[in-house]
């Protein structure tokens, strides 16, 4: 997820635990983000952005540094929360993947808009790498079931870190250069190949 994305005013704000005002700010900044970069940001920016008065921000944020770690702790915890909706309660491990994955592929296409990288490449940059331990934390939590059900197909236990990394490591990429139809196709069918891979590894062992 990139740090240029703002939640719509609509999201209940007790599901990111903000009062609805610091809901406005976080996502009033990530638009200005967007627009001048973290370096030329003023706190009259995330005002106009936002729409909020300079006594509300002034009432949460004392400065500018105060709002972008806030920032880079909303839209980390968004996708935590995000990843987690979208695995949770379903039961069969496989469909659990595959929704997993279309939501990540959904949520990095939807959270991507042009240009960030070359507005403030160092300050996303800096970003991703300070949540990079915390994404993974979120989809192999998610995926947990998953893994189970792939162990015992398989008959011993799978490198899930290294599974997990690689999905993040791929999805984080998309910001960089576009997914092309052809990898979303890829991407899109991976858990159904996952299964028939491991089922047919599991039936040479029978």
């Amino acid at each position: 997820m990139t740090m240029a994305t703002a939640r719509t005013d609509e999201e209940p704000a007790a599901e990111a635990g903000l009062p609805p005002s610091v809901i406005r700010i976080m996502s009033g900044a990530l638009d200005a983000i967007a627009a001048r970069g973290a370096k030329r940001l003023s706190m009259s920016d995330i005002i106009d952005a936002s729409g909020v008065s300079r006594g509300t921000l002034y009432r949460y944020f004392s400065n500018k540094d105060q709002v972008l770690s806030a920032v880079a702790e909303y839209v980390c915890t968004g996708f935590e929360s995000g990843i987690r909706e979208a695995g949770g309660g379903i039961e069969d491990p496989i469909l659990r993947l595959k929704t997993v994955m279309q939501f990540y592929a959904r949520y990095t296409e939807e959270n991507s808009p042009g240009r960030v990288f070359e507005v403030e490449p160092a300050f996303h940059l800096a970003f991703f790498r300070s949540r990079f331990v915390r994404y993974k934390q979120a989809v192999s939590e998610v995926l947990e079931p998953t893994f189970d059900y792939l162990d015992t197909l398989l008959g011993e236990p799978m490198n899930r870190d290294g599974f997990v990394e690689g999905l993040v490591r791929n999805q984080l990429s998309i910001l960089l250069i576009p997914a092309s139809d052809q990898w979303k196709h890829v991407w899109n069918d991976t858990a159904d190949n996952i299964q028939k891979w491991a089922l047919a590894i599991a039936a040479s062992r029978n």
